[in-house]
């Protein structure tokens, strides 16, 4: 059974349009300082979940679980007015199939910086291009 993500896709589009992003600057490059802003105690983990086309996002989760029906019942709202304003300008709120679908530890999830020192880069996998480095 799939593990979900509940919380919020970091948006590229709204990321572009909030910085006013420009080539050759991509809105990926944003994705470490925006995560960085937001006070660690704000949600669970940053995670990867994917969208219908199979493409990866990154998510700054607020819960996982196997039931999505579950994970449905209750609305994603973030406490920390840090998070509150980060949602409400660059994300978009929604529960998505985990890139790492095999977990069965829910208890200790993996952080988005175990996935960079694990070497799996595809942790910030856009439109088939992998962004390399920190």
């Amino acid at each position: 059974m799939p593990l979900f993500l509940k919380g919020y896709k970091l948006d590229m589009s709204k990321i572009s349009h909030t910085f006013d992003i420009q080539p050759p600057d991509i809105p990926q490059d944003w994705v470490i300082s925006i995560i960085n802003c937001i006070p660690r105690d704000a949600y669970e983990y940053i995670g990867n979940g994917y969208e219908k086309d199979g493409k990866l996002n990154v998510m700054i989760v607020m819960a996982a679980g196997r039931d999505e029906k579950e994970l449905m019942k209750t609305p994603v709202t973030p406490s920390d007015k840090t998070l509150a304003d980060v949602a409400r300008r660059i994300c978009t709120p929604a529960i998505w199939p985990s890139f790492d679908e095999e977990r069965t530890d829910l208890d200790s999830p993996p952080t988005f910086w175990d996935g960079w020192r694990s070497g799996a880069t595809s942790l910030l996998e856009w439109n088939g291009t992998v962004q390399k480095g920190i």
